[in-house]
C-alpha cells in the first residue's frame, strides 16, 4: 500500500483497511507488514492532518500500532508548522485512555504498543507546549493535564539503571511523559502569569509530591526527571523544590539519588548559586565526590560545579570542610584531571576573576599530585598540569619547579599535554623570564623534541630571544639537544651566535 492509495481513501476506508490488514503467514521479503504500513500512515498524516482531524472517530477502534502511527504523523507535521485542529486531537487522545479495547489489547510478539502511543502523546505535547511560536491555547490547557496524568499513571517503566545515559532516561516512555508534565508546567504557568504561591497547576503538583515516595514511584526516570528540569521547578514553585529537596535526591536509595543528582549536573554547564548552596548544605556534593558515577560527564560536571563554586567565593582552598579542599585531597585522579581541564579549556578567555584562582588552585594540585608522582595516573595529570602554563603572566622560581617537575611525565602518558599551545606559553614569557624557559626546554625529554614539528616559529622565535638576552649557553644547549635527534632547523641561528 502506497502513500498515495491510503491517502486516496477516506477516513472510514482507511480504519477498516488497517483493521482487515493482515501479514501472510509464510513471509517474503516483498510481502507488505504491519509496521510498513504503520509506517505510510504515519506519512499519510504528516502530508495532511487537516483531513486526518476532521473525522478521527473511525481511527478509535483500530489497533495501538496504528494509534501510535497515526500521532507520530500529527507530531511530524507539527514540527513540519501545518496546521491541524489540536482540540479534536487531544479528544481523541483522550477518549483513546479511556477506551475499554485500548486496555485489553493483548500483544503476542511481546512490543507493548500502549507504551508508544503513550510516548507519542507526550512527545506532541511536548512538542506543543516547548513552541512559543506556536502557544499552547488556555483552552487547552485541561484536556492537556488530564491526559498527562493518566499517562503518568499508566505509563510503564523502561529498564532504566544508573549507569545508562541521560538520554536512555528522557527518550524513554515514563521519562517522556514525566518531561512532558513539566512542560506543560510551565506553559501553565505562562498563561498564568499571575502572582502565587506557586506557579503550575494544583493537579501535577499533587502528582509529583505524591510520587516523591519512591514506593509509589519506583521509576528511574522520574527520579532523573527531577534533577535534569530542577531549574525549571525551582522557577515554578522555590518553596516545593526547597522543602523537598531531600526527597527528590534520596540518599536512602542509592540508585534513585545518582539518578536525580545525574540528571541536576548534567541539566546545566554551571550551577545555579542558591540551588548550589542547599544542595551542599544538605551533603548533597559531598556524597557526589564519593560516588562513582559511571557516565564520565557526570563527573566532569561535578568538578565544574565545584570550581564554579570556588570562583564565586563560596568555596575556601583551607577549609577542610569546603568542597573545593575535599576535591582536591579526594584521592581521585579523575577529579584532578577534571579540575585540571575545567581551568585549561578557559586559556583563551580567562576573566579576572578566574585568573586569580589560578595560581592557588596549581598550588594546591601540585602539593597533592607531587606526593603521588610515582603513580602513573597522577603522573598523567601532572602532565596536563603543565599545560597551565598559559594561564599565568610570568614563569616565578615556583612554577618553575611546577612545570620541570611536570615535563619530566610528558613521554610517559597516553595523553600528553597539547605541545603546540605549551610551545607558545614558552615564547610569551621568554622575553620576561628567559632563564625560566630555557630551563624548561632543557628539561623536555628528547624523545618529546621530536615530535615537535620542526619547522615550529615559535621555537626559533624563543631561542633568538635567548641569545638577544644573553643567555647563548642555554641558547647553544637547546640547540644541540634538536641536533642530536637529527632535526637541524636551528642551525643557521645556532651560526650565526657562534660568530
Amino acid at each position: 500500500m502506497t502513500v498515495e492509495k491510503l491517502s486516496g481513501m477516506s477516513n472510514t476506508q482507511i480504519a477498516e483497511y488497517l483493521t482487515d490488514f493482515k501479514e501472510t503467514e509464510v513471509f517474503r521479503r516483498s510481502d507488505p507488514t504491519e509496521s510498513g504500513l504503520a509506517q505510510t500512515l504515519e506519512k499519510c498524516v504528516e502530508a495532511d492532518p487537516q483531513k486526518f482531524t476532521d473525522n478521527l472517530l473511525p481511527f478509535q477502534g483500530v489497533r495501538a500500532l496504528y494509534q501510535s502511527s497515526l500521532l507520530r504523523g500529527f507530531q511530524d507535521a507539527w514540527r513540519d508548522k501545518k496546521d491541524f485542529d489540536w482540540v479534536v486531537l487531544l479528544e481523541f487522545i483522550h477518549q483513546i485512555l479511556l477506551s475499554e479495547q485500548f486496555w485489553s489489547e493483548k500483544y503476542e510478539d511481546g512490543l507493548n504498543c500502549r507504551n508508544w502511543v503513550f510516548a507519542a502523546a507526550a512527545d506532541l505535547i511536548s512538542d506543543r507546549t516547548q513552541d512559543d511560536t506556536h502557544a499552547f491555547d488556555a483552552q487547552l490547557l485541561p484536556l492537556a493535564e488530564k491526559i498527562l496524568l493518566i499517562l503518568a499513571e499508566k505509563t510503564e517503566p523502561s529498564v532504566f539503571t544508573p549507569t545508562d545515559s541521560s538520554l536512555d532516561a528522557l527518550s524513554s516512555d515514563k521519562g517522556k511523559v514525566f518531561s512532558a508534565m513539566v512542560n506543560y508546567a510551565l506553559r501553565f504557568a505562562c498563561l498564568n502569569d499571575v502572582e502565587l504561591e506557586f506557579r503550575w497547576s494544583h493537579s501535577i503538583r499533587a502528582n509529583f509530591t505524591k510520587r516523591l515516595d519512591r514506593n509509589v514511584e519506583s521509576s528511574l526516570e522520574f527520579s532523573y526527571t527531577l534533577g535534569f528540569y530542577l531549574l525549571d521547578l525551582l522557577s515554578l514553585d522555590e518553596r516545593w523544590v526547597v522543602g523537598n529537596i531531600n526527597s527528590i535526591f534520596s540518599q536512602q536509595n542509592e540508585d534513585h539519588w545518582q539518578a536525580a543528582f545525574s540528571g541536576c549536573l548534567l541539566s546545566s554547564r554551571y550551577p545555579h548559586m542558591n540551588l548550589y548552596v542547599w544542595l551542599k548544605a544538605n551533603g548533597h556534593y559531598r556524597k557526589a565526590l564519593n560516588t562513582n558515577f559511571a557516565d564520565k560527564e557526570v563527573q566532569g560536571r561535578l568538578v565544574r560545579h565545584i570550581c564554579t563554586g570556588w570562583i564565586e567565593d563560596r568555596e575556601t582552598l583551607d577549609d577542610k570542610t569546603s568542597l573545593i579542599y575535599q576535591l582536591i585531597h579526594s584521592g581521585n585522579p579523575n577529579l584532578l584531571a577534571g579540575m585540571v581541564y575545567f581551568f585549561s579549556r578557559r586559556a583563551d578567555n580567562l576573566s579576572d576573576k578566574v585568573k586569580v584562582k589560578v595560581m592557588p588552585a596549581w598550588r594546591a594540585l601540585f602539593e597533592v599530585l607531587s606526593q603521588h608522582s610515582n603513580e602513573v595516573a597522577y603522573q598523567n595529570v601532572l602532565v596536563s598540569l603543565s599545560g597551565w602554563l598559559g594561564l599565568i603572566d610570568k614563569i616565578d622560581a615556583e612554577v618553575l619547579a611546577w612545570v620541570k617537575l611536570s615535563i619530566k611525565y610528558v613521554d610517559r602518558t597516553p595523553q600528553p599535554v597539547n605541545l603546540e599551545s605549551f610551545i607558545q606559553a614558552l615564547l610569551k614569557n621568554a622575553s620576561k623570564t628567559p632563564e625560566e624557559v630555557g630551563e624548561i626546554y632543557l628539561g623536555i625529554p628528547k624523545n618529546v623534541l621530536s615530535r615537535l614539528w620542526p619547522g615550529m616559529p615559535e621555537i626559533t622565535q624563543t631561542v633568538k630571544i635567548l641569545y638577544s638576552r644573553q643567555h647563548q649557553e642555554t641558547a647553544d644547549a637547546i640547540c644541540n639537544r634538536f641536533g642530536e635527534i637529527g632535526l637541524d632547523f636551528l642551525k643557521e641561528l645556532y651560526q650565526e651566535y657562534q660568530r
